[in-house]
Parts: C-alpha cells; structure tokens; sequence
C-alpha cells in the first residue's frame, strides 16, 4: 500500500473515533446500546448529540476544502476564509439582523451569512487585484487587515447592544444547541461544495499554474474563478451561520495534510475532507468534554490546536504547500 493510501486508511479509521467519541463521550457517557434502548438516553443521542456530530462533521469537512481550494486558486499559502475576513463578514451580517429584530432561523440566518460572506469576499478580492491578476501579498495583508476590523465591528455591535450572551455561540463558535434544521442546511451545502469542488478538481488544480500557461491550456479562468467564489462563499457562509466564526481549520488541515502527503489539489483534497471533518469532531468532543458543567469555546480550541500544528510543522522544517 502506498504513504497515501496507509494516510487515507488512518484518517478514516481517526475519523470513526472521532464520531464515537463525540456522540457518546462528553460530560456525561453514554453507551452505544443506548441507541437501541427507548428511553431518556437514547432520545439525548438521537435529539441532541447526533445533529450535533453530524453539524460537526460537515462544518469541518466544508472549512477544510474552502481553504484548500482558496489557497490554490490565490496562490497564497496561507489563505483561509477565516483570516481573509469571510468568516468574519458572514457573522457580522448574522449580528446586524440579530439586533435589528430579524428571526434568525435556519433559512434567514443562511441568507444574511451568505451576504456578509460574499460582500466581504468582493471587497477583500478588490483589494488584492493587481495588473496581473490576484496579488496572493495583497490578498493577505488586505484580508487581515479587514477581518480585524470587521471582528472589532462586530464585537462593539454586540457590546453597545448587550447582546453579547445572546450571539456567544456565534461569536466564539460551538455546535450547543444545533438541530435538524441545521444538519440540513448544512447537508445542502456540502452537497454543493463538495459537488463543485470534486467535478471540477482537475481544472482547479490547473489554476495552481501560472496564468499564461493555465491560459495555454484553454481553460477558462472567468468561469472557475466564479465557481471557486460560489465554492468558498457557500463553505464559509453556512458553517458561521451554524458554529460560529470559527478559524484555522480551512488554513491548518490542508497544510498538515500536504506536510505528510505532499501532493496537488486534486490529489489532497479527499484526504483533506476527511481530515477536516475528523478535526472539527474531534474538537466539539474536547469542548464539551474537558470541563464537566462547562462547555469551551470551539474557534479559541481550533486556533489554539492549529496554531501548535502549524508551529510544529515551521519548527520541525515541514514545508508548507507552495502553489
């Protein structure tokens, strides 16, 4: 078996353990026949944690890919829809309708995540257009600098309005309290994400390339570039809209991935869906789990995880995906 496939096997096999873990370990265990077994436990595992598993398979899976496929497709290493600003976008236009009276349900909180997401994904593009094309320095500095901003934005919203209890799980991220409703909206989303991202694999490796030989090639770079924002605003808009802002995992998991398995989009980004979908559950396991009565901030517990994964990966001389 090749490094990639024993990779692959790993992963899966992690992933299982992960799913485990988070459906039946917490503050209070449960046992697997519990499933099976009518009653208080089983309505717990079937009402709360199992959408909540799900919730956390799909969000870490939908945050992997988007930062794999943004890192490629700017040619900048470390991009991330969370550093970029999208993210950030998406939870402010989730905390203007929340103090301006808007029911934030499934479908109305989907809508306004989608349009802080794709306005800040515009303006951060703006920003880093240069003669050539998308300048990945620019693209950096102007997205850093604008996510900070947003994020001060919208954490002063919440404070003059005293709505910052009410908007916690969007503000620092977490699964608490997902549903069905939820798993749905997030089913769509991948199912799109995921959809795009795998049909098109092959010409979004291609964009990995420079400009005039990707143009050499005859592939279009309108249309892929206008997938790729489809892609992108779908996978950041729908994760905040469900767990919050929640960052590193789009930037940490595919750089962790090529690290061990070097290799173009095409050929990561299996194992990286299945990295990140096994992160973010393993993560939720950790947050409801290592303090009893307490549930920990979920982006403080992946920024904390990814900012060690990727100091290890500097430290100990990994390379980090050069595009």
């Amino acid at each position: 078996m090749t490094r990639r496939g024993r990779f692959n096997l790993l992963v899966t096999g992690l992933l299982l353990v992960a799913i485990g873990l988070d459906l039946f370990g917490g503050a209070h265990w449960f046992s697997p026949l519990s499933v099976i077994s009518p009653g208080t436990s089983q309505a717990v595992l079937l009402g709360m944690r199992f959408p909540r598993t799900l919730c956390a398979l799909m969000v870490g899976a939908l945050l992997a890919v988007g930062g794999l496929l943004l890192q490629t497709v700017s040619h900048n290493p470390i991009a991330d829809p969370s550093i970029l600003g999208i993210n950030a976008g998406a939870t402010l236009a989730l905390v203007i309708g929340g103090v301006s009276g808007v029911a934030l349900t499934v479908g109305h909180a989907a809508l306004l995540a989608l349009i802080g997401a794709g306005l800040a994904y515009v303006i951060v593009l703006l920003l880093a257009v240069a003669g050539t094309g998308v300048d990945p320095l620019r693209l950096l500095l102007g997205g850093t600098v604008f996510s900070g901003f947003i994020s001060c934005l919208t954490y002063a919203i919440s404070v003059v309005t005293n709505t910052t209890q009410a908007f916690r799980n969007l503000l620092i991220g977490g699964f608490s309290g997902v549903d069905y409703g939820q798993v749905s909206l997030l089913a769509v989303a991948t199912v799109i994400v995921v959809g795009l991202t795998w049909l098109n694999r092959a010409s979004f490796t291609l964009m990995a390339l420079d400009h005039e030989t990707f143009k050499g090639l005859g592939a279009s770079l309108p249309v892929l570039w206008g997938l790729t924002t489809i892609v992108i605003m779908v996978a950041a808009a729908s994760s905040v809209a469900v767990a919050g802002n929640i960052g590193f995992v789009g930037l940490g998991v595919p750089q962790l991935v090529n690290a061990i398995i070097p290799g173009s989009f095409k050929q990561n980004l299996g194992p990286t869906l299945l990295t990140g979908a096994g992160f973010m559950t393993l993560a939720d396991f950790c947050v409801k789990g290592f303090v009893a009565g307490t549930e920990l901030p979920l982006a403080a517990l992946s920024a904390i995880i990814g900012g060690i994964a990727l100091f290890g990966l500097v430290a100990f001389g990994q390379k980090v995906i050069r595009l």
